[in-house]
């Protein structure tokens, strides 16, 4: 599964008011899509969830937290795939940073009867954090590799650091650092 590997998120291009903040996420896109081209040759299922900001799609509540310049508008370039989804891939929509919330991405896995996720993505403090969450209030069997998660550059020290450690201590049995360890493990396993 790779969550949210979007412009807004990833491209080092979009720095708010402040200096580019992306560089993490960006470089955290690119291993996950290698990641993810190879664990499609290995036969897994590849799925991006794209948030896509849609003020219909809202409920009330959370429309007065949203501005109509935010994250990932629709139909915006900020909203677009940092990168093209590997062959094969599917792109399910979502309308929060939870994917959980997205009935098309919980169909997806539904209907192919997936019980295990990778989780990769950007950010941590949010989207990844939201998968984690989700997959384990669910029962999902899921692995989070260090690699292939980020959060912008300036969270190092705060947020990346405080959601890293949640995931390492509260669930480490659920952590790898790499995905090169789960792609040997399938090689193995084949």
């Amino acid at each position: 599964m790779l969550v949210d590997f979007q412009n807004d998120f990833c491209s080092p291009e979009v720095a708010g008011d402040g200096p580019v903040t992306n560089t993490h996420n960006a470089a955290a896109a690119r291993r996950a899509h290698r990641f993810a081209e190879n664990a499609a040759e290995l036969g897994a299922h590849v799925v991006y969830t794209q948030q896509v900001l849609d003020f219909s799609a809202l409920t009330p509540r959370q429309r007065r937290w949203e501005r109509a310049d935010g994250l990932c508008v629709a139909g915006s370039w900020g909203a677009e795939l940092f990168l093209d989804p590997v062959p094969g891939s599917s792109v399910v929509v979502k309308h929060r940073f939870d994917s959980w919330q997205s009935r098309p991405f919980v169909q997806f896995l539904e209907t192919r009867d997936i019980d295990g996720l990778v989780i990769c993505g950007v950010e941590l403090i949010c989207c990844v954090l939201y998968a984690v969450l989700g997959a384990q209030e669910r029962g999902y069997h899921y692995v989070v590799p260090q690699d292939l998660v980020s959060g912008q550059d300036f969270g190092d020290e705060t947020d990346n650091k405080a959601a890293r450690d949640l995931l390492r201590y509260s669930r480490p049995e659920h952590v790898v650092d790499s995905g090169d360890e789960i792609l040997a493990r399938w090689r193995s396993s084949a």
